[in-house]
């Protein structure tokens, strides 16, 4: 056996961190495209996907495209990656265990 600690991430740190970089960062679409798929296959995993929201002008770097617009009578999705995850109400209590 090994005497290596195993060691674990906070669900909840991950949505954050990959909220803040799918809404500060300036690189490619694919890349923030990697980080929300993986966040989504670890919500699931835990039972704990409650969706996304996509991000507005006011939301993202200046000069990026939001995730949503209004056009017209309805709406448009410039950039699909610029979206932020809801965290679960059990992730969001102070009392919670990290995971």
């Amino acid at each position: 056996m090994s005497n290596t600690k195993r060691r674990t991430v906070s669900i909840k740190g991950l949505v954050e961190q990959v909220n803040a970089l799918n809404r500060l960062s300036t690189c490619a679409p694919q890349i923030r495209e990697g980080w929300s798929s993986l966040l989504e296959d670890v919500l699931h995993a835990g039972n704990v996907y409650r969706g996304f929201s996509y991000l507005s002008w006011s939301d993202v770097p200046v000069g990026h495209a939001p995730g949503i617009q209004k056009e017209g009578e309805g709406y448009v999705f410039p950039d699909e990656t610029r979206r932020v995850y809801h965290l679960d109400r059990f992730l969001t209590k102070e009392s919670a265990p990290q995971d």
